[in-house]
């Protein structure tokens, strides 16, 4: 059936910022832009068998939390997907998620999810930014970020969800490459320098780091280092990463330092943290001090051993370190245990003991399961794997502290956990305002322990 423009009803919000409705003949139909409760004329873009996707043609009847984006290009750009709808809408619309996830993937129906805690201020608040270089239509170097969906580029010369030093990093840089003559690089022929440029910020904005991310090495890198320092007084470190591959994955294997030092210090809860470019670390660092310390609340009181798994740069490790006697933090990232083994040291922190390895490789050598008390995991995106919930179900200690950051393999992942856990409750913290992304810290016990 084709279907062309067509009135619909949103029914509600799906993923990614987009509207659901319902076609004539009964097909799911995912609208981008639209609002729930709105009524609009949209034109129908694709059709599949079961679904097909739409976008709006004019709004008949508007949503009373629809609100003008902040951003000109929030449109086009694919970084963000409610700038259009009030941040209140759109928290009620995350913990409904979280609620729904559970109990369709998880067969949770009767957990206790708290309020979801939102964010002062939705905009201006993260503190990584990786930027896609291009140019223009009369050949100069531009950056931006892409379409959704796509590999189109969208000029960006300011984000409306980055700190102010990333923002005006990013309003300098094109300049400066242009002056230096320097080429940007062209996907579909594989020639061209400048790939990506990422920057990482310090809350307060003392400090940031730059990853000029390049097909080739060029001398004239370091003089684009150079001025960018001069720029923005914040910059402390360069780094130029080369990446030769034929492939979307943004980061190289190696890194020299250009200018400055490769790394900036940033503090979370009262604590420094050594940051460079390759390693994890929360991208809202106003809203990752509620998150991590609800994980520091929520240790129980009796431990005295805990293993903060998918580690990082040590952040949850080295907070949790001062109220038992000894953590042990296992990361796979070779720059992240470097940092981690560091920052235990800022910190003054002899009780940290950082593991580099793979967390199933780890678990699967059989450490000492005696001793651990609480087990904290922060896996990536994809949640844990099948032999990481095999491992963990087997060494049922007596408290699992899982921070998620999709709803969806946390669902899943915690319904294979009901092996041994059950869910004692859930805080959801907005980490990700104005997109469709939200954490959770999820506190679980083995059933004979959840009073203890």
């Amino acid at each position: 059936m084709t279907v062309g423009e067509v009135d619909l009803k949103i029914l509600r919000m799906g993923q990614n910022g987009e509207g659901v409705a319902t076609l004539p003949d009964g097909r799911i139909v995912f609208v981008a832009g639209a609002l729930p409760g709105e009524t609009v004329r949209a034109e129908v873009t694709e059709e599949r068998k079961t679904f097909a996707r739409a976008r709006v043609c004019s709004i008949i009847d508007q949503s009373p939390d629809r609100e003008p984006a902040p951003c000109p290009v929030f449109n086009q750009c694919g970084g963000c997907d409610f700038q259009h709808w009030r941040y209140a809408a759109e928290l009620a619309y995350k913990q409904a998620w979280i609620g729904e996830s559970l109990a369709r993937i998880g067969h949770l129906s009767d957990v206790s999810i708290r309020p979801i805690i939102g964010a002062e201020n939705p905009y201006g608040y993260r503190n990584k930014g990786q930027f896609p270089w291009g140019t223009d239509r009369g050949g100069h170097p531009i950056l931006g970020l892409y379409a959704r969906g796509s590999h189109r580029l969208v000029q960006v010369s300011s984000c409306a969800i980055q700190s102010g030093v990333i923002n005006r990093i990013l309003a300098v840089a094109p300049g400066i490459a242009r002056e230096l003559g320097l080429s940007t690089y062209q996907e579909k022929v594989h020639r061209g320098t400048l790939r990506h440029l990422l920057v990482r910020s310090a809350k307060d904005g003392s400090g940031a780091l730059v990853a000029l991310i390049v097909k080739d090495r060029d001398p004239r890198l370091v003089h684009l280092a150079e001025a960018l320092m001069t720029a923005v007084p914040e910059v402390v470190g360069v780094v130029e990463n080369v990446n030769v591959a034929e492939s979307n994955r943004v980061l190289g294997d190696q890194s020299i330092l250009l200018a400055g030092r490769p790394y900036f210090l940033d503090t979370i809860l009262g604590q420094t943290f050594r940051v460079s470019t390759r390693t994890f670390f929360q991208v809202n660092p106003y809203q990752v001090e509620h998150l991590y310390d609800t994980v520091r609340q929520a240790v129980s009181k009796t431990a005295r051993e805990v293993w903060d798994l998918y580690a990082g740069v040590g952040t949850v490790a080295c907070l949790v370190a001062p109220q038992v006697e000894s953590v042990r933090a296992v990361e796979v990232n070779a720059s992240a245990v470097k940092d981690a083994i560091v920052n235990a040291q800022l910190n003054h922190l002899d009780n940290v003991r950082v593991d580099a390895a793979s967390v199933e490789q780890w678990l699967s050598q059989k450490p000492d399961t005696k001793a651990v008390d609480v087990i904290i995991v922060d896996p990536p995106r994809a949640g844990l794997n099948s032999q990481a919930v095999h491992s963990l179900n087997q060494l049922a200690a007596k408290q699992l502290i899982y921070v998620s950051c999709n709803p969806d393999t946390l669902a899943r992942d915690l319904n294979l956990l009901r092996v041994q856990y059950e869910v004692e409750w859930i805080q959801p913290v907005d980490m990700f305002p104005e997109t469709d992304h939200v954490e959770c810290c999820v506190v679980l016990r083995r059933p004979e322990d959840r009073h203890g």
